[in-house]
């Protein structure tokens, strides 16, 4: 099956950054070119009446009250008395010269005195002669009180696109006696409008060009570090945790590359868990194998010595019974703390939680290692504040690991004259001993599944005990912390919270 053109992100994020940059940039070209064709031709408008106004407003000047402006002429009053004719087609020369615009002035008569042409007198343009179109626009001039006109009716008649204004000339008294028309030709306002938009053009392709530079850059700013974070991904699928993506970013992607990186810490986490659950299994089937080994074999050797009848003397045959028995003895108690680790290791092993009294269950497990103590010639000091403390947990299983570390105290406590010292203070309880001590190197494993202490005093010991006390501690909350000096004291402290 053929497979079409494949764009990396890099490529595609690149493409839509410049095609959306290439859209609002012709957007914003069209938009801005309809507003300034509009400024300019409003602007141009506005100079044109600007400068009709100025006429019209030097020829209203001219007439004193009562005067007239007939063909051409300005009728007034001089300063004696006597009639004074202006002469209005000077004035227009003057204003052509000025303006560079051709100009008609218009009496009330619809006579029309122009610079067109020649410039020597009305140009031979006759009101009567002029389109319907251009009689229309200086109609309006003359309407009611006078309209300011605009538009392009004398474009025909001059031979070019024109632009027209008519401004209305008033008398003294305020009655409309004539006309101003200024006609300008538009290449003069297109030529404005083009200057102006070749400006824009060339803005708006350094734009286009500057925004597609930038869409590059962050196109690569983006998809280098997704690169990465997929090379980081391809490694850990291959089992390298230690592959990290090195991409430092305040923003999502960032976000995305440190849980990429804390992903693999927690796998390579997981997988030295792993390892040391294996290592564990196989010390666990190593120990198992080696704590029955012995028993058995003693059990074996004397069942087949009693069965052949190697032994048949009555004491060494008894002899032979005790220790069959104390063997037997051994290993169901190596089975039952087995059993006992298994169930509290095993988070779906339901304890039988209750409201109890923390001082009760201390005492009981003081009066219960006292009589331990009492075999082997020990004494437990049993110190409290407080007789009343409320707690919720499993009464027997709290009171197994009291008892557990109890034992043990009284077990390494080398000499009878050494209490042991059970401390009851609110929450905290601690077991205190003295004797040959835990060394630095072997405190952090004593909590390990069968690992034992191989002196004299714990020969029968099974190396589970503190492990089955530190379960039963973490299904409570309980916080246990031990200190140890060698050849001095040995304290293990219970907070329950």
């Amino acid at each position: 099956k053929r497979r079409g053109i494949r764009f990396s992100i890099g490529t595609r994020l690149m493409l839509c950054f410049t095609a959306a940059i290439f859209l609002l940039t012709l957007l914003t070209g069209s938009v801005f070119t309809v507003l300034y064709k509009n400024y300019t031709g409003n602007l141009y408008e506005d100079n044109m009446k600007k400068t009709a106004r100025s006429i019209a407003s030097v020829l209203t000047g001219m007439i004193e009250d009562g005067g007239s402006f007939v063909d051409g002429y300005f009728h007034g009053y001089g300063g004696n008395g006597g009639v004074v004719e202006l002469d209005s087609r000077l004035l227009l020369r003057f204003a052509k010269e000025i303006t560079d615009a051709d100009v008609w002035v218009i009496d009330s008569s619809l006579y029309i005195i122009s610079t067109s042409q020649d410039g020597s007198g009305t140009g031979g343009w006759d009101y009567d002669s002029l389109p319907s179109e251009a009689q229309k626009f200086i109609a309006r001039i003359f309407k009611d009180s006078g309209y300011e006109v605009y538009g392009e009716s004398f474009s025909d008649i001059l031979g070019s696109r024109t632009v027209s204004v008519g401004i209305p000339i008033y008398s003294p008294g305020g009655s409309v006696i004539g006309a101003v028309i200024l006609h300008t030709p538009a290449s003069g306002m297109t030529r404005e409008t083009n200057s102006g938009l070749l400006i824009l053009l060339a803005s708006l392709i350094f734009s286009l060009i500057v925004g597609t530079v930038l869409s590059v850059v962050m196109s690569h700013n983006i998809a280098k570090p997704l690169k990465l974070i997929n090379f980081t991904a391809l490694k850990l699928s291959e089992g390298d945790y230690s592959a990290k993506t090195y991409v430092r970013r305040s923003d999502e992607i960032g976000e995305l590359a440190s849980t990429m990186d804390a992903m693999g810490a927690k796998l390579r986490a997981a997988e030295q868990e792993s390892e040391k659950l294996q290592q564990m299994r196989r010390d666990f089937v190593a120990n198992i194998s080696h704590e029955l080994r012995t028993p058995v074999t003693v059990i074996r050797g004397s069942l087949e010595a009693l069965c052949d009848g190697v032994v048949d003397d009555p004491e060494r045959v008894e002899q032979y019974h005790k220790e069959l028995l104390s063997e037997s003895i051994y290993m169901q108690r190596l089975v039952n703390d087995l059993l006992d680790l298994s169930r509290l290791q095993n988070p779906d092993f339901s304890m039988n939680i209750s409201d109890f009294n923390l001082y009760d269950c201390v005492s009981d497990a003081v009066r219960s290692g006292r009589r331990i103590a009492a075999d082997k010639g020990r004494n437990i000091d049993f110190v409290y504040n407080t007789t009343a403390y409320a707690i919720k947990g499993d009464y027997d299983r709290v009171r197994q690991m009291l008892l557990i570390i109890i034992d043990n105290a009284v077990k390494f406590t080398d000499d009878p004259a050494n209490s042991i010292h059970v401390t009851m203070h609110d929450a905290e309880v601690s077991v205190e001993n003295t004797g040959p001590g835990i060394s630095p190197e072997e405190l952090p494993l004593i909590f390990e599944r069968f690992h034992k202490s191989r002196s004299e005093q714990n020969k029968n010991g099974t190396g589970l005990g503190l492990a089955i006390a530190k379960q039963i501690a973490s299904r409570h909350g309980v916080k246990v912390s031990v200190s140890s000096v060698q050849g001095g004291s040995t304290i293990f402290r219970f907070v329950f919270r």
